[in-house]
């Protein structure tokens, strides 16, 4: 009895525990609506960007497959749409996501809410985070 209780547990702590790449990459899947952006100075101080309402419809669609879709919003009624599209991977050593066009961003997820971080720099020099909500 005992050796079938261990048995058990053993084969459940197996499939529950998976791979962590695993745990990351169903993180990433679905799809995910733009919420709000930051940008963060080196003297630590915070400024939320104003979105104008097609921005806030922007949305970014992760697929099991590693393909990744943007659709951006423009014009009066934020009726035009643009789409692209392209290939993603992510780093689980770092939780480093790049995006078509080798754009690197640290990722994270909590819940329904993932957030990129990557640095600008140029004339000012910050970090931007990006936010987004899960929608499906």
């Amino acid at each position: 009895m005992k050796k079938g209780i261990l048995l058990l547990i053993t084969i459940i702590t197996l499939f529950s525990c998976g791979n962590n790449e695993d745990n990351v990459q169903s993180g990433l899947i679905g799809k995910w609506k733009k919420t709000s952006e930051t940008k963060e100075y080196q003297n630590g101080e915070i400024d939320e960007i104003s979105l104008s309402e097609c921005e806030l419809k922007e949305t970014l669609e992760f697929k099991s497959n590693n393909q990744v879709y943007l659709t951006r919003y423009s014009g009066v009624n934020c009726e035009e749409m643009t789409n692209l599209e392209g290939t993603y991977s992510f780093n689980t050593s770092n939780n480093e996501l790049t995006l078509p066009g080798d754009n690197k961003q640290i990722v994270e997820i909590i819940g329904n809410d993932m957030n990129f971080k990557f640095s600008v720099s140029g004339v000012e020099s910050y970090i931007k985070t990006i936010n987004y909500t899960r929608i499906e």
